[in-house]
């Protein structure tokens, strides 16, 4: 059995469920009442409902009875009511949270971790991975089961159900938890979301120093519908928020259009870039290891080139940016 894995933070669905979904009814090619979706978290029970009616699967809430849990303790409950419904194949979506639960749900339920799919081969029912820089595609087959982090925007939403699916709803508590989270802070995030914009402009160490950054933002607020990308150290550095990180430790991108800014191009920045996305990188080295995945390379002095870019969009009406 399937189930997807769906982790409710406030009162919204997140997109990327419905985009499980199409990928379990691919794998199965079964009806959707016969997939089981996971809804968990302290809103678990409204987002239950509201998945059930979307989707039409059979759908258990696990409602936490206080607020986020560390992913130690999220992974052990999950744990739990897997291992009583029998389910061998777990699909999360990629992102920073799933890969703190994902390792312990794979250790508990003694399956292998596929982590950041970005895609399945339906004639062979095996999963692939992008390797090499995005240039080549790893093959991995789970005959007997997996857990299986799927990198957002990949696939497209499921439609909705004809009929709703049923909803089980169980509270779980944490009463002695020996790791607790004492605060949270939500960061800033990028003029759009990452994972669903159609075009993102990204900033590497070739921006310089962080008094520069405020031209970055200014051009990217000025090509309609971009969202903010960066490149992990301008993170490390404490420049840029990490909701903006592209790759592997990151977010992944599904965007039409990638443009670089002043970076180099490591494995793990490529990995967060499919290879279906049309990339220009902007910088002045001729010999950056993003020009391999590039389909237009500018070799430029990037501030001026920033500067001048900027001047010629604010000079055009928006209608014709």
């Amino acid at each position: 059995m399937i189930a997807l894995m769906i982790e409710m933070t406030g009162h919204t669905i997140p997109t990327v469920a419905m985009e499980l979904m199409t990928l379990a009814l691919s794998l199965t090619k079964q009806p959707p009442s016969d997939i089981l979706a996971l809804v968990y978290g302290k809103e678990a029970e409204e987002g239950a409902r509201r998945f059930a009616q979307e989707s039409g699967a059979e759908t258990l809430g696990l409602v936490w009875d206080n607020d986020e849990q560390p992913g130690l303790e999220t992974g052990a409950a999950l744990g739990e009511a897997l291992k009583e419904r029998g389910v061998r194949t777990l699909l999360f979506p990629h992102t920073p949270s799933a890969m703190e639960i994902a390792p312990v749900l794979a250790v508990a339920l003694e399956l292998p971790l596929l982590a950041g799919v970005v895609g399945v081969d339906d004639e062979k029912g095996e999963f692939y991975r992008s390797a090499g820089g995005g240039k080549t595609r790893l093959h991995v087959a789970a005959p007997k089961g997996a857990v299986v982090t799927i990198q957002p925007g990949i696939f497209g939403a499921a439609p909705k159900a004809e009929r709703p699916g049923s909803v089980t709803l169980e509270t779980h508590s944490f009463p002695n938890s020996p790791i607790q989270i004492l605060s949270t802070r939500k960061e800033e995030v990028g003029t759009s979301n990452l994972s669903g914009a159609r075009v993102v402009l990204s900033v590497g160490r070739g921006i310089e120093a962080k008094e520069n950054l405020p031209l970055f933002t200014r051009l990217a607020e000025a090509i309609p519908g971009a969202a903010k990308g960066c490149s992990r150290p301008l993170v490390d550095m404490g420049w840029m928020p990490y909701p903006c990180q592209v790759g592997i430790t990151g977010a992944s991108v599904s965007a039409d259009l990638y443009i670089a800014l002043g970076i180099s191009g490591s494995s793990q920045h490529l990995a967060g870039i499919p290879q279906n996305t049309t990339v220009i990188s902007v910088g002045s080295d001729p010999n950056a290891a993003i020009h391999a995945v590039s389909d237009l390379i500018i070799e430029a002095d990037l501030l001026p080139f920033m500067e001048a870019t900027l001047a010629l969009l604010e000079s055009m009406p928006p209608a014709a940016r």
